[in-house]
């Protein structure tokens, strides 16, 4: 292939991606370790009192500037002493190529739970998520056709572009609804359906015509099925749409518990994912008593593959949940009873 081919090729991917990063939301592919952004009705919905998560995205550092992101939330179960009741907050920061296109988010959730059937433990939550998100963009980090004068790339020279502000400010609105059921003391099902940028903001750096942030609706499930003693199968899979875009995410992890007693947990789990036309990608995880790591790697499957060489993206996940035991009261005697 000529060197020429390969700018072709690798300008037209990045363009694509571009593209689609002004499109499209911020998602992992961890999905499932980042409770908060996949459905707002998560919030509170574990077992335990305090929650809090963390989990960092790099992508593409083979290619150009890393595309970066990270994102931290903490939520709490039983608030103001209401037992179905969720409440929790969130932020995350992206962080994506020369541009240094830059989109900070933070928002507040809340959330509540119907009990349908105690008997199996069937249950639905509905949850709502407002907050702001600023995302600003520095076009002096980009090179221009403009720019070259017809020998070189010459960076003095006007790039003709004009942009009417490099930030904007906007609210956001999202919904959701999740599914829960017990099967048994280790099989548990959950589904859900979330809807984010109800409002659909004006995301536009130019302010004539704005450019609507388009709705996006995800659907989720995922399993804890015992298939031994040692042994849980865990599948899962996402499908999310936002304007044209759509993304499917399916596969498994198989999950080996060390240890289950009392307040003590122990357990490793490795996974195989594939996200349709774009990535395949490997996941492992740690269980720790109150703490779960988790850590992913993206193999690159798309049209960037001749710029990629299929390497894609790493993410790191840190999740602690907080759990006040059930102190049961005892009487204790100062003297036996013969004194």
């Amino acid at each position: 292939m000529s060197r020429s081919v390969k700018i072709s090729t690798l300008v037209i991917a990045l363009g694509c991606t571009l593209s689609s990063a002004f499109s499209q939301d911020i998602h992992f592919s961890q999905f499932f370790n980042s409770p908060l952004d996949l459905n707002p009705a998560n919030a509170g919905l574990f077992d335990g009192d305090l929650r809090f998560n963390g989990i960092y995205r790099s992508q593409w550092s083979s290619v150009t500037v890393p595309f970066s992101t990270i994102s931290l939330s903490g939520d709490a179960a039983g608030a103001f002493k209401l037992k179905n009741l969720g409440i929790g907050a969130s932020l995350f920061n992206d962080r994506a190529g020369d541009s240094r296109l830059n989109t900070f988010q933070f928002n507040v959730v809340g959330s509540y739970g119907f009990l349908l059937n105690e008997s199996d433990q069937k249950r639905i939550t509905i949850g709502v998520q407002t907050g702001i998100t600023s995302r600003t963009i520095d076009p002096n980090k980009l090179s221009y056709d403009s720019q070259y004068n017809g020998l070189y790339y010459d960076p003095s020279l006007s790039n003709d572009e004009t942009f009417a502000r490099t930030s904007r400010l906007y609210p956001n609105l999202n919904v959701g609804v999740i599914y829960g059921q017990d099967l048994n003391s280790r099989d548990h099902i959950e589904g859900g359906f979330s809807f984010f940028n109800l409002n659909q903001a004006d995301q536009s750096f130019y302010d004539e015509p704005g450019v609507g942030l388009d709705s996006r609706y995800n659907i989720h499930f995922n399993g804890e099925f015992a298939i031994s003693e040692k042994w849980d199968l865990l599948p899962s899979f996402q499908f999310m749409g936002q304007g044209k875009f759509r993304e499917l995410i399916i596969g498994a992890s198989g999950r080996y518990v060390m240890l289950d007693q009392n307040s003590l947990y122990r357990a490793v789990s490795i996974g195989v994912f594939y996200r349709a036309s774009d990535a395949g990608y490997l996941y492992a995880g740690l269980d720790n008593d109150n703490w779960r790591y988790g850590i992913s790697y993206d193999f690159n499957l798309s049209e960037l593959t001749p710029a990629s060489r299929y390497r894609g993206a790493i993410e790191i996940s840190v999740g602690y949940i907080i759990k006040q035991p059930d102190l049961e009261k005892i009487r204790h005697r100062s003297c036996p009873d013969f004194l």
